[in-house]
């Protein structure tokens, strides 16, 4: 068995920082010994005062390498320092903060490339708050016109002279009108979210929350005959009551909707020394590997939830909510073996 070893597998460092000091390093370490072994070659011989020549000469060498080290990584970090900050604002822009900016303390090429970056995420941040706006805006009058039709409709639903045909199409119109309203209001939900609107923190039994959404959603367990398994441990929060009862609704719903009729879901709520942990368990018909990275995409349907109704918002609200209360979203799913959220907050 042969080992082949490609000597450019020895520069495959992570960090540009190593790759410049060991570069740099590298030809210093190289030119001094060079220097020192000319150097020693033509100060060959048992002379006495050539020998103390020679010690002095390897002392200087020896101090030599020790500062020239120490000035060569002081002046790649300094060098790279700027690129650093570059990179981990590029980061958190990534991320969909547009609030970075990168400070300007040079004229050169990376202080040119700085300045490009800063005007490019001042871009970003306005068309981002344009986006924002224009949401905002079209879901406050999306909603008016949308509840105008609906009441229309349903007094032609409840005309006694209109005939049954008329009265179908008046309660498919009803139908169509709550799932625009449901539409317009995700959309402002998470147009509040987007912008880091935080209602009043309370101090509530996330447990007894938890137990209602069950009952209210209790009608959808009736209908397809699900078992469900409810452990809830005694949990005191603080939080936005009303966002975080949105979470819950939210994912029973989900696990309700596809559940198979007959099916099972546990829900089970624990609390550890430094978090709390919400875990529901559905053995429905579960996601797809490529479906699961893109679950928290807005307005993204799965192949199976394109036969559900719904608008795609759902676990994008959950996943802002659940992050504006400093914690994180789990999905463990296998298709046709079910799915497992969990939900982890801070105590």
């Amino acid at each position: 068995m042969k080992l082949k070893i490609k000597f450019k597998h020895f520069f495959r460092f992570r960090s540009v920082y190593v790759k410049f000091a060991v570069t740099f390093l590298g030809i210093w370490y190289s030119l001094n010994a060079l220097t020192f072994f000319i150097a020693m070659h033509f100060m060959s011989g048992d002379n006495i005062e050539l020998e103390g020549i020679r010690r002095v000469t390897g002392l200087v060498f020896l101090n030599s390498a020790i500062y020239g080290t120490i000035v060569i990584l002081a002046v790649v970090r300094s060098i790279l320092k700027p690129l650093k900050r570059l990179s981990n604002a590029a980061r958190e822009v990534a991320k969909g903060d547009f609030d970075v900016l990168v400070m300007e303390d040079s004229i050169d090429e990376v202080g040119r490339l700085t300045s490009d970056f800063n005007k490019m995420v001042k871009e970003l941040r306005s068309i981002d708050n344009l986006r924002r706006e224009f949401v905002s805006n079209v879901s406050h009058e999306f909603r008016t016109p949308v509840a105008s039709i609906k009441g229309y409709a349903k007094l032609i639903s409840e005309d006694e002279k209109a005939s049954q045909s008329i009265k179908d199409f008046s309660s498919i119109i009803m139908t169509e009108s709550d799932r625009l309203i449901d539409l317009s209001s995700n959309l402002l939900r998470l147009s509040e979210l987007d912008t880091q609107i935080i209602h009043k923190e309370t101090v509530f039994s996330l447990d007894e929350q938890i137990r209602q959404a069950i009952l209210i959603l209790e009608s959808g367990w009736g209908q397809k005959g699900i078992e469900y398994e409810v452990d809830l441990a005694e949990v005191q929060f603080i939080g936005d009551e009303e966002l975080l009862f949105q979470v819950w609704v939210n994912l029973i719903q989900n696990a309700i909707k596809f559940s198979h009729h007959g099916g099972t879901i546990s829900i089970l709520l624990s609390e550890e020394d430094d978090k709390i942990q919400f875990k529901i368990t559905d053995n429905g018909i579960g996601i797809s590997y490529e479906e699961k990275s893109r679950i928290f995409e807005r307005f993204y349907k799965g192949e199976m939830s394109r036969k559900k109704s719904g608008n795609g918002l759902g676990l994008s609200i959950v996943k802002k909510i659940v992050e504006q209360a400093r914690g994180k979203i789990l999905i463990e799913s296998e298709l046709d073996k079910g799915t497992i959220v969990i939900v982890i907050l801070p105590k």
